[in-house]
């Protein structure tokens, strides 16, 4: 696949993103609900625990863009709002929106190294955060204590922004920027 540069038809590739095949993040996300379902309570400090499902979902949607990380997004926030009972659609649209998001960063500066990839992380735990809010406040269920919500969302952006840090500096085949030449 070659963009046209020119009037004779020359062009240069095009960058084609290289997303894992769909197997993979299935059983990701699989693996991190249980995780997370089960075993995250035991990582819980100062009233806040990483958000694993979260963090799979950044890492596909990094890596196969928009549309992908809609759907996993989507997936991903449905069997969260069905693991927790009472917040209606709340994950599906805030993790769905966040998947949008996260895929529309694929292949960007964003996705450049450990770090970087750690910063957005954080801002985006956030920004999921305050999307459940606003539904879960629209649904009718404004949620109590909002203070000490902050601070564990904080708390929770953290988390995931050093995990993620740790998991892409130690694991170099989890890069999310795949990006390679045809």
């Amino acid at each position: 696949m070659f963009y046209p540069s020119n009037p004779r038809g020359e062009g240069v590739p095009a960058l084609v993103a290289d997303p894992p095949a769909w197997w993979k993040p299935a059983l990701a996300l699989f693996a991190a609900l249980i995780v997370q379902s089960t075993l995250a309570q035991m990582l819980t400090f100062r009233g806040a625990l990483p958000s694993f499902v979260l963090l799979v979902v950044l890492w596909y949607a990094l890596r196969a863009g928009t549309m992908q990380g809609v759907l996993i997004g989507t997936i991903a926030g449905a069997c969260e709002d069905a693991l927790a009972g009472w917040t209606g659609a709340g994950w599906t649209i805030a993790t769905g929106i966040t998947g949008a998001l996260a895929g529309r960063a694929s292949n960007t500066v964003a996705t450049e190294g450990p770090l970087r990839v750690a910063l957005f992380t954080a801002g985006a735990t956030l920004a999921r955060y305050a999307l459940f809010a606003m539904v879960v406040r629209i649904e009718g269920r404004p949620l109590p204590l909002a203070t000490l919500h902050v601070h564990a969302v904080l708390w929770q952006a953290l988390f995931c922004a050093l995990i993620a840090y740790a998991a892409l500096a130690f694991i170099p085949r989890l890069e999310v920027s795949r990006v390679f030449f045809r």
